[in-house]
């Protein structure tokens, strides 16, 4: 039966991994109760705003807003239900997670310890501000006006500095700083799939220079 755009989307009970290498002690199931959550969270919400007359969270915010709020319900719900890692006290601070009682406060401006996590809507061409090395986090999800956004692939890996392409900018130049994760890095992460929907099929990055490609460089 086809679901509303207002269902409570649910995980495939099949599309978990129990044998991942994960760190600091995270635990698969621990990841799957922060997506659960999220999932809640998009259904209750939706449901009232749609009520009150408004759109859905997806449609009322940004690409970049809404992967931006995705990975951080993400990092907060494992940081709630992980007994190893929490989130990152640091403002701004990288990496997201951290392991507990590693740093003083459990914040710290820049570590070498932890999990950086980014939502995105594609299946590569991940990028960021910075080149990030250590333990990544990818979440991928799709979102469509008719359907309830789910959950594709959660993918984590450790990545090098070579995994990495920096695109910095001129002393003139006014275009944002850019690194993306190379075919090595996507390797690696496809390798150590955390979720796998049965059902995923991949969905390119977009075209350098669209309207989308500049949306998905600051996603998460």
């Amino acid at each position: 039966m086809p679901m509303s755009s207002l269902d409570r989307a649910t995980l495939h009970p099949k599309g978990f991994n129990d044998s991942v290498a994960l760190p600091y002690g995270l635990r698969v199931g621990e990841v799957k109760a922060a997506l659960d959550d999220v999932y809640d969270f998009l259904y209750n919400v939706n449901r009232f705003l749609v009520e009150k007359g408004w759109d859905r969270l997806e449609e009322t915010l940004s690409a970049a807003s809404f992967s931006g709020m995705l990975s951080e319900m993400v990092v907060q719900g494992i940081s709630k239900r992980s007994a190893t890692v929490t989130k990152n006290h640091y403002h701004n601070g990288r990496p997201d997670l951290v392991p507990k009682g590693h740093y003083q406060g459990d914040a710290v401006l820049h570590g070498d310890h932890g999990i950086e996590v980014k939502a995105s809507r594609f299946s590569t061409g991940w990028q960021g501000h910075n080149v990030e090395t250590g333990w990544i986090m990818i979440v991928q999800y799709f979102q469509d006006p008719k359907e309830p956004t789910i959950f594709d692939r959660v993918l984590a890996a450790q990545l090098e500095p070579a995994d990495w392409s920096f695109s910095g900018r001129g002393a003139t130049s006014r275009r944002t700083p850019t690194a993306s994760i190379k075919k090595s890095g996507v390797r690696k992460l496809e390798a150590n799939a955390v979720y796998l929907d049965p059902h995923y099929r991949p969905r390119p990055a977009p075209k350098a220079g669209t309207k989308a490609a500049q949306s998905e460089r600051v996603e998460g």
